[in-house]
């Protein structure tokens, strides 16, 4: 395989394959957006044109958001979307690059589950706390980051496994 034939799968990679589960959180993703959105407008509709404050919206908003983010973060990184910068990974040799991709997944994961852990924590603690506006409790907000984290550490953990594979069979291509 080619450098031009890397750079045309880097740059164009397959999607994912299609499952039920992933089409129910994209469109969980896509309407907690369009949720947001929808709030958002009725905020600055009343506050501004009728002079009326509606509480709710700013709670709500900050849900949503919280929502749409989590979920994103998996659903970015199941199609291979999150942000990199690889300047300089660009510059180092497949095995070498492998290596620090992979290094950056761990690294990556282990943050991840000290955040995951943390939600989990919040979660039992604000169990019995309701939200100031909303008929949930704090819970529901921390269950949706646990959620959105558990999915990506999932994602990446199978991305440092496909990594290390690939590393793998370039050193017995060789």
């Amino acid at each position: 395989m080619g450098p031009m034939s890397d750079v045309d799968t880097l740059l164009d990679p397959a999607p994912p394959p299609k499952s039920a589960f992933w089409t129910v959180v994209e469109t969980a993703m896509i309407l907690a957006f369009i949720g947001m959105l929808a709030v958002m407008l009725i905020q600055v509709v009343s506050r501004y044109a009728l002079a009326i404050g509606v509480p709710w919206t700013d709670e709500a908003s900050r849900y949503l958001y919280i929502t749409q983010i989590f979920l994103g973060l998996a659903v970015a990184e199941r199609y291979g979307m999150n942000i990199r910068v690889t300047l300089v990974l660009d510059m180092l040799s497949t095995r070498i690059r492998s290596v620090i991709e992979a290094i950056g997944y761990l690294l990556t994961i282990a943050i991840a589950v000290a955040v995951l852990f943390g939600a989990m924590r919040m979660i039992n603690q604000t169990g019995n706390v309701a939200a100031s506006t909303l008929p949930v409790t704090m819970a529901w907000l921390y269950g949706v980051q646990a959620l959105g984290l558990a999915l990506y550490i999932t994602l990446l953990a199978k991305d440092v496994v496909a990594t290390f594979r690939r590393t793998s069979s370039e050193a017995h291509a060789s």
